[in-house]
This record gives structure tokens, C-alpha cells and sequence, in this order.
């Protein structure tokens, strides 16, 4: 996962830079405020520079606060490299690599109900209003839904892919001076969400989020969203209840930060204690695709599986960051797919083109 970060980096800077979309190097600290994150912190380093990530190193509190005044921490990592970049702007020059390439059409608003696959005659995908679409292979990747779809081509029924809504609050334009770089804490493993960070935009905007609470929906983007349907999927998952029986206060904390934005905003102030909730105002929320086998696991690495009639490639799960990491998740997932369907006389297929491998990703 460490080296598809760094080399899904290093690609992604060079797409940028051969695309003309804006980016920027502003760097990243993963700040430890206790001394029990502190080993957390080092095996993080030690991973990281076993990974050959670029420019990696520790730094004490007075280091950092020479780099970012507002932040109080005991330690940090810094990672210099880290960048910044419009990734709704990098998905759309994806996918025009793609329809400049020939190769196919994006159909949006298809909703798949029914996948069919012959070991003759392909796979035929049919949508909610009944349209049609054929081809030789099929790859899902279907993200909060990669579960339900993976079903229909012949899947097994686990695992079960969670949805945890992640709110973001922003900082007004008199504070966003606050920090100039990425600012993250240290990981709990128990619960390997990114937390609650600081992060400026190439807009210059700066987001504080998010928090990972369970939405009791697949599209469960506000609150209050219920899917009867994805809620009872939910409540029947065994390793869903280990999850949370086995981490009671950290899942019941994540919705009060839900609902209670003093308590969103303090996990923040734990490393940025000038920061205050009348600096920020209302963002946006999104929804973490969360894989889970039935011990509780949060699954965290590739899961492929095979479909119906050999046509079918599932991806189950994907790592994070996937946004960073797209172009080189996109080449480990055509290589599987060259191998899962016997590729290697398929010249067009396999030729590697630049922009080729991320047109199949985006």
C-alpha cells in the first residue's frame, strides 16, 4: 500500500504537470499531541522510509513550530512532498484520456440491476430503466455499492462495504492563513481513519475534517438519509457489531462530532489550539466506502475476486488514499485483469500508452 502511495504520487505529479492542472508541494506533518502516539508515530517513519518516501524525517515540537506556528505537538513526521491538487479537475481529464482515446463511452446515472455473463457470448449489464450495455469483460469497481454489484456478477456475499459519512467545515477567509500545510494526527489503529485534519485547497481554501460516522445508508450524506434496505444489510453484518462493540467509545464519539461542531472543532484543537469554531463555517460532507470482514477487520488492502463465466473482475476493495494513488491502482488492476482473462494475445488491450492505465481507473 506505502509503495502505491509513492509511486501513485510521483505519477500523479507528472500527469499534472504533462495536463496543465494546478497543483501544489506544500508538504504534510502527521502530529503526535501524547506521548502513548509517539511509537505509532516512529513505526510510521520507520515504514515510511523503508518505502523510500521522498524527504521523510521527524521533528520535535520547536521543529514544527518553526514550520507552523499555530501547531502544538510533541513530535511530528514531515513529509515535504505531499501535495495538493483538484481531483475533481484530475477525474474529468481522465476521463477525456479515455473518450479522446476511442476506446469506449462513460454512461452516467447507470443504475446496474441485473449483470449477465456467457463464457461465449460476454457480459450484458442491464440498468434501472432497462438500457443496455454490452462487452467482452467486465471490471466493477463500484465503490459504497462494490457489495451489491459484485453480488449480481456472480460475487460472494461478503464483504460488506460500510458507509461512514465524513463532515468538513471550512475556515473563513480572514483565518486561513492558520496553517500552510497539510496537518494530520496520528492514526488510532484500532480505527485507521485519517481523523480530523487540516488541509488547504489550490483554491486557497483550507477544509478541517472529517470525522467517520456510520451512515445508516449507502448515499447517506446528511444525517438524518436512511435506506431501510442498506440498514438492515448493515445490522445483520457480524463484523460490524465487533467493530463496534470492540470500539464502543471511539464510534459513539465520531457521531457526537457529527452533530456537535464544538466537539468536531476541539479534534482539532488538540495540535492547533488557536483555532476556534467561530474561525470556521458550514462545509460539505462526503461518504468513506469502509470494507469489513465478518472479525471486525477494516479491510485495508486490495480484494479482488472472480465473476461469473470467467468475464468478470471484481474489486471488493481498494487502498487509501485512492485519489493519490489512482494512477498506479489503475495499472495494479488492469495487470490483474490481463491475467484474470487471458490477455496476453490481446495487443490493443495491453498496449500501455500514457494516460491508458488511468483512462480505465477514472
Amino acid at each position: 500500500m506505502a509503495k502505491l502511495c509513492v509511486d501513485g504520487a510521483r505519477r500523479m505529479y507528472e500527469y499534472c504537470e504533462s495536463n496543465k492542472l494546478p497543483y501544489e508541494r506544500v508538504g504534510k506533518l502527521i502530529v503526535a499531541t501524547a506521548e502513548e502516539e509517539l511509537p505509532i508515530l516512529k513505526n510510521l517513519y520507520e515504514r515510511a522510509t523503508a518505502n523510500k518516501v521522498q524527504g521523510i524525517e521527524l521533528l520535535d515540537g520547536h521543529q514544527v513550530q518553526e514550520l507552523e506556528p499555530n501547531v502544538r505537538c510533541l513530535q511530528a513526521l514531515h513529509s515535504p512532498n505531499t501535495g495538493i491538487v483538484d481531483y475533481a479537475a484530475v477525474g474529468r481529464s481522465y476521463a477525456r484520456d479515455f473518450l479522446h482515446s476511442g476506446r469506449g463511452e462513460i454512461h452516467t446515472n447507470f443504475e446496474v440491476k441485473k449483470i449477465d455473463a456467457d463464457e461465449n457470448r460476454g457480459v450484458e449489464l442491464t440498468s434501472q430503466r432497462n438500457e443496455t450495455v454490452k462487452a467482452k469483460w467486465l471490471i466493477t469497481c463500484a465503490g459504497l455499492h462494490s457489495d451489491y454489484v459484485a453480488r449480481l456478477a456472480g460475487g460472494a456475499k461478503g464483504p460488506t462495504v460500510l458507509p461512514f459519512r465524513g463532515n468538513y467545515h471550512e475556515l473563513k477567509p480572514e483565518y486561513r492563513k492558520l496553517v500552510k500545510r497539510n496537518i494530520y494526527p496520528v492514526p488510532d489503529p484500532k480505527f485507521p481513519m485519517v481523523g480530523v485534519h487540516l488541509t488547504p485547497r489550490v483554491d486557497g481554501r483550507v477544509l478541517i475534517g472529517p470525522n467517520s460516522a456510520l451512515a445508516l445508508s449507502k448515499e447517506g450524506y446528511a444525517f438524518w438519509n436512511l435506506n431501510i434496505k442498506d440498514a438492515l444489510t448493515f445490522a445483520a453484518t457480524k463484523g460490524l457489531w465487533k467493530l463496534v462493540l470492540g470500539n464502543p467509545k471511539i464510534v459513539f464519539q465520531e457521531i457526537w462530532r457529527d452533530v456537535n461542531i464544538k466537539a468536531f472543532v476541539g479534534e482539532a484543537q488538540r495540535y492547533c489550539p488557536s483555532l476556534k469554531v467561530e474561525h470556521t463555517t458550514k462545509g460539505w460532507a462526503g461518504v468513506h466506502a469502509v470494507a469489513i470482514d465478518d472479525t471486525g477487520k477494516i479491510i485495508s488492502d486490495f480484494l479482488f475476486e472472480s465473476g461469473k463465466a470467467g468475464r468478470v473482475l471484481n474489486v471488493r476493495n481498494a487502498p487509501s488514499p485512492a485519489c493519490t494513488s489512482s494512477l498506479a491502482i489503475a495499472t495494479t488492476v488492469v495487470d490483474r485483469a490481463a491475467r484474470e482473462f487471458d490477455w496476453k494475445n490481446e495487443a490493443d488491450i495491453l498496449e500501455r500508452e500514457p494516460g491508458s492505465a488511468s483512462s480505465a481507473g477514472g
